[in-house]
């Protein structure tokens, strides 16, 4: 026992002077992420279009890399909060029917996301730090796309609505000003459609729209520079 009360002390003084070192690391930040993104269309099939056969599932997902930009804040107790701007991104997606196997829609759709994030950050080791971040703000989303052919064009529809994201990742201080950090975070942008049909259909109609449900899968490779 009289062994291991020094240990316990030195333990404890390492705990303590890890603690001190996180709170004390507080101020202004500017920070830049590379993003991996995994871009999933959700419920296509509740697009509406009706009467013409059975929903086939296209192209539902776009893989890229894009960047984010912010500016935030580490407070003296390990939280941090960060205004986040995610750079604009276009996909297509794809969608059919059981009766018009060459009649694909093409769902057009351009992203962009301004978030407000908060980080709670718990020291490993000298250095290391781990996180959990919860996100929410606003996804502007643009919508528009064609049938079978580029002529065949839906009408263009915009949307900006609540977006939301958690995650987790590890931190390592580079320096008293550079921090490093490597994270996963999954981002749920909302629903978006597009306008009504603007070509004649088969029932010479206006009754067809694409919808889908946007979320992201996201490894993010991240540096900030405190000032």
């Amino acid at each position: 026992m009289k062994h291991m009360i020094p240990a316990l002390m030195a333990a404890a003084t390492c705990c303590v002077s890890f603690a001190a070192e996180a709170a004390s690391n507080d101020g202004h930040y500017v920070a830049a992420r590379v993003i991996s993104a995994d871009h999933h269309a959700r419920n296509m099939d509740a697009s509406a279009r009706p009467g013409i056969g059975r929903f086939v599932a296209g192209d539902e997902r776009q893989r890229f890399v894009t960047g984010s930009v912010g500016f935030g804040y580490a407070h003296a107790n390990g939280w941090r909060t960060e205004g986040e701007y995610v750079a604009r991104r276009s996909d297509t997606y794809t969608s059919g029917s059981s009766l018009f196997a060459t009649s694909f829609n093409h769902h057009d759709v351009s992203s962009q996301r301004l978030m407000l994030n908060a980080y709670r950050d718990l020291t490993l080791a000298q250095g290391w730090t781990v996180y959990g971040t919860a996100g929410a703000g606003l996804a502007r989303i643009t919508s528009a796309g064609w049938q079978g052919n580029e002529s065949r064009r839906y009408d263009s529809a915009t949307r900006t609505g609540l977006a939301w994201s958690l995650g987790a990742g590890v931190s390592y201080a580079a320096s008293d000003r550079l921090t490093v950090d490597l994270g996963y975070r999954y981002v749920d942008m909302g629903r978006t459609e597009s306008g009504w049909n603007s070509f004649g259909n088969a029932r010479g109609l206006q009754d067809e729209k694409m919808q889908l449900d946007l979320v992201s899968s996201e490894i993010t490779l991240g540096a900030r520079w405190a000032f």
